[in-house]
């Protein structure tokens, strides 16, 4: 196992009526529903099963018996089932009514599809490949509901590949060619159509299943060059690295799986002999958690700074367009604005500290300018850009997203809407990587719609985009160190952890936070709960504390947590979980922050600080 490889186990959970291979799956809920497949006869059938827990039930028939079908959710407690074939490969979409198990053909794809793997992606699923009865296909068609259209081609006509969706991209593994298995691994990405191969399988591969598992691609099984089935369980990353995370108790082909939170079904599938009955369960025992050494010691810190925060915090409190210093019991210690005639603030997005902690830096986002407040007097001492006037010629910007001061005076800012990272002095743009002439990943010529530009202390600066969901690390002078391509739909925010990793927010619902190697782009760690009070929306910020615990501004729900990375349990909440309001423990959609280190005696010590060199 690679350095920072999460742990996996794989068991058996369950067993299916009968055997069978070659069935489409597909997840709603917390069940997996497996429809048609291959007996141990040979021949196609009817069934349709939901496994639930170690239990398996029937869930009613297909009105045709098929195998080599793809099968995805679409819509609330149904699941469309594509193509698929007995004798000749079919081209119809068939819709599964969970709660009444009734199926319906409600459209149909552009050929005849067997042998295809699907992937959903925001709501959209896209089936790659396939067999029409006469060609491999190369296609990569969308499918929403009963309509259906090719948007994309791969290099190659391919079959039984493996396919999963990772962030906002599918990751297409291997697959049967005409010249036979493959070796190639493919990144489709729907926001642009484009299809890049980005890395190698370590043996030809094909007949594999895949799955999503905490922000990875994980590929079960598959036949080999030699014709026989393989034990193996790959790990994909966004990037194309890939590492055997885990050995399959037998060897196995043409399974089934299911992504459910926390771990993947592995449904029935062939063992070279024959069909199998077994369902496996394959999950994480734990990995490396970021957390440093000294996670939980305080050094003598007074006794209200021994908690989940261990110092004061500094927030942009956006929907009430004020600023708030707290204390970690909730107490406000300094506001702005706090007096009459001070100047009022609009959509105040982020606040920082400048070097020596006598001054805030706040981009306000909406109101396309930023300004910088002196601290504790509370006056706006200087202001960039034309308040309420978006543009993009000299001293405009173009809703501004995370200002900062560096020592050298230097104020760096990510220009959105502007598709651009400027290095600003006094009121002179002294450097732009990017232009509003290209809104595209090609750092450092062009940015993709850039929300993020943490700087670093070894003067390099991380820079999130939007489009294409990458982090780049850049120097201050424009040169490319390196991008990774994140396993989150809106990258948000990067920060560094203690040990010097990517720690990203993902700004959607659910929202997620994640930990990536910083040189690999290898997932570390997520946190991304679908439902109950540990549920994000929209977080915008994380950021890791000195204990090793990690803050989060939870936009939409009016509050900032503290998560436990061990545990995955909030540990610290300020604010009301989704209701806004200006009352004493609440906060209106707050959407940045800035931990501040307390001196011995417990006194504010934003002068202890650091952003950067």
């Amino acid at each position: 196992m690679s350095a920072g490889a999460v742990r996996i186990r794989v068991r058996e959970v369950a067993k299916l009526p009968a055997p069978v291979q070659d069935a489409a799956v597909a997840v709603i809920g917390d069940r997996a529903y497996a429809f048609g497949g291959l007996d141990s006869g040979g021949a196609s059938t009817t069934a349709i099963s939901v496994v639930h827990g170690s239990s398996v039930t029937s869930a009613g028939s297909l009105p045709l018996a098929i195998h080599d079908a793809a099968a995805a959710p679409s819509g609330r407690g149904s699941v469309v089932v594509l193509g698929g074939g007995q004798v000749a490969s079919y081209a119809g979409i068939a819709a599964f009514d969970a709660a009444t198990g009734g199926v319906r053909i409600v459209g149909r794809l552009p050929t005849p599809l067997s042998d295809l793997s699907v992937a959903t992606v925001a709501g959209t699923t896209f089936a790659v490949g396939g067999f029409t009865g006469s060609a491999w296909s190369n296609g990569i068609v969308s499918v929403d509901g009963g309509r259906a259209r090719r948007v994309a081609s791969l290099p190659i006509g391919l079959r039984y590949a493996a396919v999963a969706a990772v962030g906002n991209a599918v990751l297409i593994a291997g697959g049967r060619t005409e010249a036979g298995p493959s070796r190639a691994i493919y990144r489709f990405t729907p926001a642009d159509g484009s299809v890049a191969r980005i890395g190698t399988l370590p043996q030809p591969l094909m007949h594999a299943s895949a799955g999503t598992l905490d922000g990875r691609m994980y590929v079960v099984g598959g036949i080999g060059a030699g014709g026989t089935p393989v034990q193996s369980v790959l790990a994909v990353g966004t990037g194309g690295d890939v590492h055997r995370a885990a050995t399959l108790p037998s060897p196995l082909s043409d399974a089934g799986v299911a992504s459910l939170p926390g771990r993947l079904l592995v449904i029935g599938g062939s063992d070279g002999a024959g069909p199998t009955r077994a369902v496996l369960s394959i999950a994480a025992t734990g990995g490396p958690v970021d957390r440093p050494h000294t996670a939980r010691r305080h050094g003598g810190l007074p006794r209200r700074f021994r908690g989940p925060l261990p110092g004061d915090l500094l927030i942009a409190d956006r929907g009430n367009n004020r600023m708030l210093m707290i204390d970690p019991a909730g107490h406000i210690l300094w506001r702005y604005p706090s007096r009459p005639g001070q100047a009022r603030l609009y959509f105040d997005d982020d606040a920082f500290f400048t070097p020596g902690g006598h001054a805030i830096i706040s981009n306000e986002e909406d109101n396309h300018d930023i300004v910088k407040i002196s601290y504790p007097a509370g006056r706006i001492v200087w202001r960039y850009g034309h308040s309420g006037h978006p543009g993009s010629s000299p001293g405009y910007l173009n809703t501004p997203d995370d200002a900062y001061q560096l020592r050298s005076g230097l104020v760096i800012v990510s220009d959105d809407r502007n598709c651009r990272l400027l290095e600003i002095r006094g009121h002179r743009v002294v450097r732009s990587i990017g232009s509003p002439a290209s809104c595209t990943h090609d750092p450092p010529r062009a940015l993709g719609s850039p929300n993020g530009d943490t700087p670093l202390a070894n003067g390099h600066v991380l820079v999130s985009e939007i489009t294409g969901s990458w982090v780049d690390e850049l120097t201050l002078d424009g040169r490319l160190v390196r991008a990774i391509h994140a396993p989150v739909s809106y990258p948000s925010d990067p920060q560094v952890t203690r040990r010097g990793n990517i720690l990203l927010a993902d700004y959607s619902r659910p929202g997620a936070v994640v930990i990536l190697d910083r040189q690999t782009g290898r997932l570390l760690w997520r946190y991304q709960p679908t439902s109950g009070p540990g549920e994000l929306d929209h977080p915008s910020l994380a950021s890791m504390l000195p204990n090793g615990d990690v803050i989060v501004v939870d936009d939409y729900n009016d509050r900032i947590v503290i998560i436990d990375p061990r545990s995955k349990r909030i540990v610290w909440q300020y604010g009301h979980t989704a209701v806004g309001g200006t009352g004493p423990g609440y906060l209106h959609v707050p959407d940045g922050f800035d931990f501040v280190p307390v001196t011995p005696d417990g006194r504010p010590n934003p002068a202890a600080i650091r952003h950067g060199p």
